[in-house]
């Protein structure tokens, strides 16, 4: 809704009574736009419009009451005062038993207006406001199930995420890969107070039309549009967005980078300056105390469903080594873990650098690592059934077996 957008719509199939009355409710601040027949102000209504109805109860057409009833159907919340004459209190007590808010005697004396549908207008606003509050509080236990965490830095983090939803302003989220940059934004446009889609823009996918190209191409409902990894966009992009993000018609923006926002890789200060106005950073998961057993029992009930397979039975030293890894994947390599233990294969953690090493790889230990990762994909592609994983690689059963015995992975998946 514009800010000019009319609050009042005066129906009545009389011009000079509706015409002096819009102007003269201009004239006090309140926008107000005429119609001079019920129906064209029905195909107006919204049940979203902040504003309220004022008609006359005697009109050619459609009557008040004819009126009063289909607005209640297209927008029950939307307040309806109607405009009784000749002193008709009877007409005027039927309207509020119908569900008008309330009514006035022509002819209508001009303070009694203004009080009138400034009353009613707050009541509108009201109406809507905890509308508003009982949707985000709904939603607050929500994001919980969505963001998972009992450590500090995660309840901070939801906080935060919630504090800015509602608020109108551009937000750049940061943090190492794999801290949940992506379900941060998505949760900002859900928690938002703005109706409408959710976009996504990947600088590191720009198509063939470019930066400019995927810009133009936005939907018109879009109200909130997530500009993923903006660190890989080149210096004229970078400049482009940096005009787009100047510009007032446009959605609301959520930027994620990875990396620190102290030493931003590859972001121009021009750009810099615009984006650093609300940010937030996603905690690693090594720093998210005994979130990762939590997450981790979570990730195993889903990727147990999607595989339809049983959880498996998880002892305390296969827990411990997961207490001490460094996480250098994050949330998204947990779940990578989660998925391999449901299938069968082994966790494959390992906080070691790579050793540098001058020598080249023997051919056959070389061919080995190679047949173990095919394989280990396979599986996974599969759900750890090896029949299918059989079928998937094109080689007989009784050849897949072989050499999963023969790369170490004989225990692994399911006949």
């Amino acid at each position: 809704m514009t800010e000019n957008a009319p609050r009042i719509y005066v129906v009545d199939d009389d011009a000079d009574f509706r015409e002096a009355t819009c102007e003269f409710l201009t004239e006090e601040g309140l926008t107000a736009r005429g119609f001079a027949d019920g129906q064209s102000m029905l195909d107006m209504i919204d049940p979203e419009w902040d504003g309220i109805v004022l008609t006359d109860i005697r009109m050619a057409g459609l009557d008040g009451f004819s009126v009063l009833k289909a607005a209640k159907q297209a927008a029950p919340e939307v307040p309806v005062v109607m405009i009784t004459g000749h002193g008709d209190v009877r007409l005027a007590i039927a309207a509020i038993k119908a569900g008008a808010y309330d009514f006035l005697e022509k002819p209508v004396q001009p303070d009694v207006l203004i009080s009138m549908m400034q009353r009613t207008l707050n009541a509108r606003k009201l109406v809507i406001e905890n509308k508003r509050l009982r949707r985000r509080m709904a939603r607050r236990g929500g994001m919980a199930s969505q963001l998972i965490g009992r450590s500090g830095v995660m309840k901070t983090c939801r906080q935060a995420l919630l504090d800015l939803a509602p608020l109108p302003i551009t937000v750049t989220l940061f943090g190492e890969a794999g801290t949940g940059k992506s379900l941060a934004a998505q949760i900002l446009h859900e928690y938002g107070e703005g109706e409408g889609a959710f976009s996504v823009l990947n600088c590191g996918t720009i198509g063939a039309r470019g930066l400019q190209g995927d810009l133009d191409a936005l939907g018109r409902d879009t109200v909130t549009l997530y500009v993923r990894a903006v660190h890989k966009l080149d210096h004229k992009d970078q400049t482009l967005l940096a005009d787009y993000l100047r510009s007032r018609d446009r959605p609301r923006v959520v930027l994620s980078h990875t990396g620190s926002l102290a030493q931003p890789p590859n972001i121009s200060d021009e750009l810099l300056y615009l984006i650093n106005v609300a940010s937030l950073e996603m905690p690693p998961l090594r720093d998210r105390e005994k979130d990762v057993y939590l997450l981790l029992e979570t990730f195993l009930r889903g990727a147990a469903q999607q595989y339809a397979k049983r959880l498996p039975n998880i002892t305390k030293d296969m827990l411990a080594p997961l207490g001490k890894h460094r996480w250098p994947g994050n949330v998204r390599e947990l779940r990578n873990v989660a998925e391999r233990m449901v299938i069968g294969l082994a966790p494959n953690l390992d906080d070691q650098q790579p050793k540098v090493s001058h020598e080249q790889p023997r051919y056959e230990d070389a061919m080995l690592a190679f047949e173990r990762t095919l394989l280990e994909h396979a599986l996974r592609e599969t759900g750890g059934r090896k029949s299918e994983a059989a079928a998937l690689l094109a080689i007989p059963r009784k050849r897949l077996y072989l050499r999963l015995r023969a790369v170490g992975l004989s225990t692994a998946g399911r006949n």
